[in-house]
């Protein structure tokens, strides 16, 4: 029998939980922020999506979701089968000032396999999309998973509205980076400096390349896994930056699922960071697969 997961994620938008629940349930909307195609008819208890954007690439006779819940600015809830699994999804809101505090239950979510992505990532990425279209009608990131990257390295890249020195400084200062990525950061910003993000297990170790405002390398080691490496590259002006991430140094048919997902989720957090500035606040998980 397979590890049964549950993931649930909160997190607060500020926007009234009428306009919420509208992103939520209306095919336009849910086609600007979270999947490619959407069709829903709560008349004929149907949450359909389907297209690149959604775990699996389903096509669209694949994206048929019943529609479980349909309580207008209070609950969502519709069924879906992914990992060959029947799983369930809720969506409760409730208003929290001028805002709406959103959560996010997926309960029966088969656990992840080795360097697979999961399914925690996937939904605080979709959700930091729902909030950054309401909030300033801009999204960060989409994954295609279409198009999981195998092989020697994972890129990604992303266009931030900043300059590259406050790019820069969320990349480097330990205060920045306790906001989106790590649990305890700790850098020495030298070459040949630590430089770690304090988690449990794995992660960057030591500076390779240091040039401000410009790259950033550090080697990464996990469990089970040969030691990588991990660069950052900036270029822009203007007052706007354009990112680049690239872990590299995986065996040359790796599947990068899980690097892929987890670091387009902390890629576009720091893009939101940067943007939003002192008043944005990463999702809070309460457990994840």
């Amino acid at each position: 029998m397979k590890d049964l997961t549950t993931v649930e994620i909160y997190l607060t938008i500020q926007a009234p939980v009428a306009t919420v629940f509208e992103a939520l349930t209306t095919s336009e909307s849910l086609a600007a922020w979270f999947s490619e195609f959407a069709d829903v008819s709560p008349a004929n208890n149907r949450y359909d999506f389907w297209g690149r954007f959604t775990p699996e690439a389903p096509g669209q006779s694949q994206g048929y979701h019943a529609l479980r819940t349909f309580n207008p600015n209070q609950a969502l809830a519709f069924d879906w089968r992914v990992r060959q699994a029947e799983t369930a999804v809720q969506f409760q809101l409730e208003p929290q000032g001028a805002g709406t505090k959103l959560l996010l239950r997926h309960q029966g979510v088969p656990a992840a396999q080795t360097s697979d992505y999961t399914f925690s990532d996937f939904w605080s990425l979709s959700l930091e999309n729902l909030r950054g279209w309401l909030e300033g009608q801009t999204i960060g990131a989409r994954c295609d998973f279409s198009t999981i990257q195998r092989g020697r390295q994972v890129r990604l890249d992303v266009d931030i509205e900043a300059g590259r020195e406050a790019v820069f400084e969320a990349l480097i200062r330990p205060e920045a980076l306790q906001r989106y990525i790590a649990t305890q950061a700790t850098v020495d910003p030298q070459v040949g400096g630590s430089y770690s993000y304090g988690w449990a297990e794995g992660g960057p170790v030591k500076i390779l390349d240091l040039v401000p405002e410009q790259r950033l390398a550090f080697s990464w080691t996990y469990p089970n896994e040969p030691e990588t490496v991990v660069t950052w590259s900036l270029e822009g002006s203007g007052g706007k930056t354009h990112l680049t991430l690239v872990h590299s140094g995986f065996a040359p048919n790796r599947n990068n699922g899980d690097y892929q997902v987890g670091w387009l989720k902390y890629v576009h957090r720091l893009k939101f960071l940067v943007e939003v500035g002192a008043s944005w606040r990463k999702p809070e998980t309460a457990s994840s697969d």
